[in-house]
């Protein structure tokens, strides 16, 4: 408050002085008056006293003196928010008409006059109070005003104003009426040329009852004088004084009549109100009510809203869950072949050059170097659907990134030298970080492959810094660049910088996103900074010290495993072999323990191996992850897996009591472990070993020696391909698949094109070269590269044609699609087989050729498989109304009907593993859907099976793929896959 209004003044420039005669220091001394009376005079002291105020409180109460309009504003802003009320100007204002203000005009005014006459009066006699502003009456009546207000200085407060209302208002107190009711419809504060106020009131009972009392009583006074019965002084005064008290006496009277009518009016008002109080009651209660019920049926319809969202975050989840368990389960079918391959081609590379032409040694190279590109997607992808599924275990260990990289970059140099770029490491020898060392090189070679592949001139630079938190590497390249929006996605999974048909890099889309997830589980993290046709930098972040250290996330071992960073391109593995041939068994045999592993809720494993070594090698590798029961001899296993109905059973082939297939036999024979998978393990390496054994029911099959990994691998895929089984309807399953399928079948055709490419030439030089050291050999070994070549070929097929439609139908004649498809098929019918034809129906269909072919050539070979080497398979056709009916029917082996429910669902087989995706009834009932159609299985075991076909003869709309109708599709044929 020290600035004070004199500091004010001081730097008002061309404002007139503070005791201008502008306005009549009249008006503050109601202002000073009101502070007085509320606050205390001692307090208005000290606000003098703390302010710098030029005009001293003797001036301002010196009625003759002046002050300017900006003083006056100040001024009345100064005591307000002293006063804190926020309404202290407009009380101030209605303190004008008090004895305390007025003085001997109050009673004056009270005596003679009257409200209008007041205003009026106050009207005509501004001039003399304010001289900047003039008053104008522009309505007139006996309790009405209006009236307008104009200042040649313009008012920038709008405290006179509520100063100006109050004093309006205060006027009929003076007659001890109610307040006059004031209103500013505008005001020159606030822009308007004027203020324009409108005033009403009441007026003051008049009082003519003393004066015509005391008119009588002086009158009789004198006539009562003259007349000589009282002196006149007396007679006059007593007689004027009681005839003033009966007037006043019929005055009283007169104002409590017109006041009990006034109670009465307003008795009755007030009881109109509380009627219609009542009648708003009523209506507010009902209103309540009904506010309440829609507020419940809305809690409600909220609470079913948030179930079916519920439902839905569920259903999403599963989906999410199926994605990656279904990549995951498709990885692990793809890398049993490749592996196989790469075995060959590395055998191929230890004969060496000696023993095959240059020739032939760069048709290996090649194939070698697409099946590893093809082994990395796979891996990535199952370090994706491991990452996701929260199974990742990391094992913590120090590890320098200088030193690291340095052993990480040379096999990339040979691709710079390629493509004529550099690439160099910088930085010195930085503070050890606790990482997982695998993981950390996964990181780093995905980077690296992808700045190297989108550099065509200049270089890659590899540099590593550190500062007080972490350690940073940073992967810098000259290459095109990427855009600001693209650098919002690139971490997402399956998202890619270039998306259009035209790109010229490949790839999945995986490789980012595993990188940022895998240093996020290390509490670290990648940013990017990129300029299009300038390059990125890639900045790598991974904390120092051990508090980001999980244990949740710990892996437990209890024997260290090396891993080797060529591990995750040739796919070899640590193998076990113990060195003695299933025949050789030990002569005693150690009794079975069992393992609780990891917890109650891990899966059960049974182990069942006669060889005590074997036996506990195996149950000690998978008590860290199961929970593990062992038997000695098939018998045992055969009764325990009856008993305890284990999760999976791992088993060896040879023992003593009962083999490890007749064990396999007697499970499969029995309701209760039929569906249980098997996994054989047996030293035994020859083709109709496998073949005896996954003909009999195994569902995999593991030769000794074998990789831990693989075994743990295999254990797991089976676990999940059982869980599988039994999930949601194939709708939510093909929702969550049908696209990504799609692109990775497309993303695997490419490297395998590279190698079956290969595979021609190859041949043609070995045939060359037949009378070469090893020629059948070598023959052998690209014939079994050949076959399992084809069946990723017709992986990728069968994937490709799943999520495939067609937006061309045509008229099609069902006679002669049959007649091509058995023609294809033709090849596979064994002579003591008989195929039948019965067509009877020649309305034309409307659909896709290719894809009615598909659903007829795997109904056929179905057919042609159940029956075997002798029985009758019968295709005929008929009209049924508006549908054309195809029936396919053979007199095989049947299906069973367990299995019966789950024949449509996709990737299910009865056929051995290996030899069928399990896609081909749920393409076929898929496209039949589409169609319009339905397919319907009737089946006996031992006596065959009939598939009906039906389709619509008129064209059918587009129907969703996902659902199935009129209960069809639960069934299928379970024999193939």
């Amino acid at each position: 408050m020290s600035e004070g209004i004199g500091e004010v003044v001081a730097g008002g420039g061309q404002e007139a002085p503070d005791n201008a005669p502008e306005v009549s220091v009249r008006t503050t001394s109601t202002l000073l008056l009101y502070f007085e009376r509320t606050y205390g005079v001692e307090r208005l002291q000290a606000l003098w006293a703390r302010n710098d105020i030029p005009l001293s409180l003797e001036y301002l109460r010196t009625h003759a003196n002046y002050i300017s309009l900006r003083f006056l504003e100040r001024f009345s802003t100064l005591l307000m928010k002293e006063s804190g009320d926020a309404h202290f100007m407009r009380n101030a204002g209605l303190f004008l008409a008090t004895p305390e203000a007025m003085g001997f005009a109050y009673y004056l005014l009270r005596a003679f006059g009257s409200p209008r006459m007041c205003y009026l009066k106050t009207i005509e006699l501004a001039p003399s109070y304010n001289r900047v502003g003039s008053f104008h009456v522009e309505f007139l009546e006996q309790k009405q005003l209006v009236l307008t207000y104009s200042s040649k200085t313009p008012e920038t407060s709008r405290n006179i104003c509520e100063l100006r209302m109050g004093q309006f208002a205060s006027i009929p107190t003076i007659w001890g009426l109610l307040p006059a009711e004031v209103r500013e419809s505008e005001c020159q504060v606030l822009g308007a040329p004027t203020c324009r106020y409108h005033l009403a009131w009441a007026d003051p009972m008049s009082q003519w009852g003393h004066h015509l009392g005391l008119l009588l009583g002086t009158v009789s006074g004198l006539v009562v004088g003259a007349l000589g019965w009282a002196h006149p002084l007396f007679s006059v005064a007593s007689l004027a004084a009681a005839g003033f008290s009966m007037g006043g006496w019929l005055d009283g009277r007169r104002e409590l009549k017109r006041k009990d009518e006034a109670l009465r009016s307003q008795n009755q008002a007030i009881m109109g109100s509380l009627v219609e109080l009542q009648q708003r009651y009523d209506e507010i209660f009902r209103a309540n009510v009904a506010l309440e019920d829609r507020v419940t049926e809305r809690t409600q319809a909220l609470k079913e809203a948030n179930g079916k969202l519920g439902d839905a975050l569920v259903r999403q989840q599963e989906l999410d869950r199926l994605k990656s368990e279904f990549f995951d389960n498709v990885s692990h079918e793809l890398r049993t072949p490749l592996t196989l391959i790469l075995l060959t081609l590395e055998s191929l590379e230890r004969r060496g050059e000696e023993n095959n032409p240059e020739v032939v040694m760069q048709h290996v190279t090649t194939m070698e170097r697409s099946a590893q590109r093809l082994l990395r997607l796979i891996n990535n992808l199952l370090d994706l659907a491991q990452l996701e599924s929260g199974k990742a275990r990391l094992r913590y260990q120090p590890l320098e990134l200088n030193g690291f990289l340095s052993t990480v970059l040379p096999p990339f140099h040979a691709m710079a030298d390629r493509q004529g770029v550099f690439l160099r490491l910088e930085g010195r020898e930085v503070t050890p970080v606790e990482v997982d060392h695998e993981r950390m090189d996964i990181v780093f070679q995905n980077l690296l492959s992808n700045a190297l592949k989108f550099t065509q001139t200049g270089g890659v630079t590899v540099r590593v810094l550190e500062d007080e938190k972490d350690v940073l590497v940073d992967v810098e390249d000259t290459g095109q660049g990427i855009s600001q929006q693209d650098t919002q996605v690139i971490f997402d999974r399956f998202a890619q910088a270039d998306n259009s048909g035209t790109r010229r890099f490949g790839g999945t889309g995986i490789g980012l996103a595993l990188v940022k997830e895998t240093l996020e589980l290390h509490s670290g993290g990648i940013a990017v900074t990129s300029e299009l046709g300038k390059g990125s930098i890639f900045r790598v972040r991974l904390p120092k010290g051990r508090a980001h250290i999980r244990e949740d996330l710990r892996e437990r071992r209890r024997a260290e495993m090396p891993v080797r960073r060529d591990r995750r391109i040739s796919g070899s593995f640590p193998s076990l072999d113990t060195g003695v041939p299933d025949n050789g068994r030990a002569s005693v045999v150690a009794p079975a323990r069992d393992h609780a592993g990891p917890g109650p809720e891990a899966p059960r494993i049974l182990v069942v191996e006669d060889d005590v070594e074997i036996r506990g090698f195996i149950a000690g590798l998978l008590k860290q992850h199961y929970r593990v029961l062992e038997a000695v001899n098939g018998e045992e296993g055969r009764q325990r897996a009856i008993a305890e109905r284990p999760d999976l059973i791992v088993s060896d082939v040879m023992m003593p009591v009962l083999s490890g297939l007749q064990m396999l036999v007697a499970l499969r024979e029995q309701t209760a472990t039929v569906d249980i998978p098997v996994i054989l393990l047996t030293a035994r390496q020859e083709v109709s070993a496998k073949v005896e054994a996954l003909g009999t029911g195994a569902n995999d099959y593991l030769g000794k020696p074998f990789s831990p990994r693989e075994l743990l691998a295999r254990i797991e895929t089976q676990l999940r391909l059982r869980e599988a089984a039994v999930r949601s309807a194939e709708n939510e399953r093909l929702a969550a698949i049908g696209l990504l399928t799609s692109g990775f079948a497309h993303e695997v055709r490419n490297p395998l094109n590279g190698l079956m490419n290969a595979l021609a030439p190859l041949k043609e030089v070995l045939v060359d070269n037949a009378n070469t050291p090893d020629a059948e050999m070598s023959r052998a070994m690209v014939e079994v590269m050949e076959e399992c070549g084809q069946r990723i070929r017709h992986l990728a097929e069968s994937l490709l044609s799943f999520t495939r439609t067609s937006d061309t139908p045509m008229m099609l004649s069902l006679d002669s699609l049959l007649d091509s498809t058995l023609g294809v098929l033709t090849w596979k019918v064994p002579s003591g087989v008989v195929v039948e034809r019965a067509y009877e129906c020649t309305v034309p269909v409307q659909g896709d050729p290719g894809s009615l072919n598909q659903v007829w050539l795997n109904l056929l070979d179905n057919a042609l498989r159940a029956v075997g080497e002798h029985g009758r398979v019968r295709v005929a056709t008929a009209c049924q109304g508006d549908e054309a009916v195809v029936t396919i029917s053979d007199d095989g082996v049947g299906i069973r009907s367990e299995d019966m429910e789950r024949l449509f669902q996709p990737f299910f087989s009865t056929r051995a593993a290996g030899e069928g995706t399990g896609l081909g009834l749920a393409l076929s009932r898929r496209i039949i859907l589409r169609h319009g159609g339905r397919i319907q299985v009737h089946s006996t075991p031992g006596k065959g099976t009939q598939v009906e076909v039906h389709l619509p003869l008129r064209p059918p709309g587009r129907s969703s793929s996902g659902n199935g109708a009129d209960g069809q599709g639960e069934s299928r044929v379970g024999r193939l896959g």
